[in-house]
């Protein structure tokens, strides 16, 4: 019997080794320096000649900080501060993995985007932007 090529959409947590499996609320937790944490969330996909990028994405910085790990309950109805196009590494080197979906508010965000029409962030951008949001909260 031979081995399937059927991937299956793995269960959450995972750490996500390309965009393949990334849907739209998908987050993840963004440590902070201080102490506490932010949470980082999936917009939607970067395309180029209308093929999604199988390492780019786009990223968003959901309005939230905690002294714990997100949950799907806690960025329930939040709002997304910004978005840009992000590498996975993004993911894998703030938080690690994917912890669930969340039903966050993304208003006018896009699902899909061709690549260069968005601000490109660096893996640590998504980091900063939560550290001034829990900042600002203070």
């Amino acid at each position: 019997m031979g081995v399937s090529c059927i991937q299956t959409m793995p269960q959450t947590p995972f750490i996500p080794k390309s965009t393949k499996f990334l849907e739209r609320g998908h987050f993840w937790a963004i440590p902070l320096e201080g102490g506490g944490f932010g949470a980082g969330c999936v917009v939607g996909e970067c395309c180029d000649s209308g093929k999604p990028s199988t390492r780019l994405f786009i990223a968003g910085v959901a309005a939230w900080h905690g002294e714990s790990p997100p949950t799907a309950s806690v960025l329930a109805g939040r709002a997304i501060l910004e978005y840009g196009f992000a590498h996975i590494l993004a993911i894998t080197q703030s938080g690690g993995e994917v912890l669930g979906t969340a039903q966050l508010q993304f208003g006018s965000t896009p699902t899909q985007s061709q690549s260069l029409s968005l601000s490109t962030w660096g893996f640590g951008v998504p980091a900063i932007i939560a550290a001034k949001h829990a900042a600002s909260r203070s």
